[in-house]
């Protein structure tokens, strides 16, 4: 059995049993937030993180509601010719009084508040308004790629509530890939692969995101329905040295032995590029190419990259794309 225990000292953190029970209570909830099983001694900092966050939650109860959320679009990009194959979704969270807020600092709390249930819909609901807008255009022809909280996988109707957004976008479900971490299909990897197998039977791309920081077994690994692993940046930023460089090569040889589609994430160099191309990586993202865009941005993007793409890659939709279950 676990526990958490608050401290509070009379007469330094006050004078009064109901103050110094107060801070007792703060202190034990950041006993909990450090993990639990220790004790934390309090001190005015976790008042001011305590306030801090209930700001911050009101704050995006307000941005949820004013609808404050944009999504931005970080392209993907081929290795060998340079051209786009899709995007990754990110959500910026801009209000009109702070601006644009970190996702480090609200991320959490959304987390932690549930609050996130509702942000994510928001970003995979404007996510393929957008998408189904370039379709249209013919600007864009791949795949767009969101990522799934754990509370978002969690969720019993899960499923439903993504098929009712791609309908009412009318955007077939190829044209979506679903990015879950590591570490939320390891909290139960059994009920895991059945939610992405019926992710994976409506023609949803799935993706594993953060590879090799969590605790992935390679006994799971082979059995989750994935069409593409991502490496994280932590492991490029490390191919300075042999071993680093090893450890990107190993990632990617897993990857292409399960069949698996590889991704490398944060690429900013060159030499970094040069690296992948001779360990087999077939797709970049990172600020080499370009950071997240907004929407408008990344409309001139994509009109510049149609202007030296092939017709083929330009073309419209497929017609043999899945359709939505």
């Amino acid at each position: 059995m676990n526990s958490s225990i608050g401290i509070s000292l009379y007469p330094i953190d006050g004078l009064d049993p109901e103050q110094l029970l107060k801070y007792a209570d703060t202190a034990m909830y950041n006993a909990k937030e450090e993990g639990g099983n220790n004790f934390q001694f309090y001190s005015s900092e976790m008042t001011d993180m305590a306030y801090e966050h209930v700001v911050m939650e009101r704050d995006l109860r307000e941005g949820i509601r004013n609808e404050n959320f944009e999504v931005y679009y970080q392209p993907k990009m081929n290795i060998r010719t340079g051209k786009l194959t899709g995007m990754e979704a990110l959500v910026r969270f801009i209000t009109p009084k702070k601006g644009i807020i970190s996702p480090g600092v609200f991320i959490p709390i959304a987390e932690e508040t549930g609050q996130i249930i509702d942000i994510g819909e928001v970003v995979l609901n404007k996510a393929c308004r957008d998408v189904k807008k370039w379709l249209d255009d013919g600007l864009f022809n791949g795949r767009v790629a969101v990522n799934l909280s754990a509370k978002q996988f969690s969720l019993p109707d899960l499923t439903s509530r993504i098929d009712i957004i791609l309908q009412k976008n009318a955007l077939p479900s190829y044209f979506l890939e679903l990015e879950i971490t590591e570490g939320t299909v390891m909290d139960d990897p059994n009920e895991a692969i059945n939610i992405m197998r019926s992710l994976s039977a409506r023609g949803i791309h799935l993706a594993m995101d953060d590879f090799g920081t969590g605790y992935s077994s390679l006994a799971y690994l082979k059995q989750f329905p994935l069409n593409t692993l991502k490496v994280d940046k932590a492991f490029i930023d490390d191919m300075k040295n042999e071993r680093g460089r090893n450890m990107v090569d190993s990632i990617v040889t897993i990857a292409h032995n399960l069949d698996l589609h590889v991704v490398a994430e944060g690429v900013e160099q060159a030499h970094q590029i040069d690296i992948l191309k001779t360990l087999n990586c077939e797709t970049v993202q990172g600020y080499y190419y370009s950071k997240p865009l907004s929407k408008d941005e990344f409309t001139e993007f994509l009109k510049q990259q149609q202007s030296k793409a092939t017709p083929s890659l330009i073309s419209s939709k497929k017609s043999n794309v899945a359709s939505i279950s």
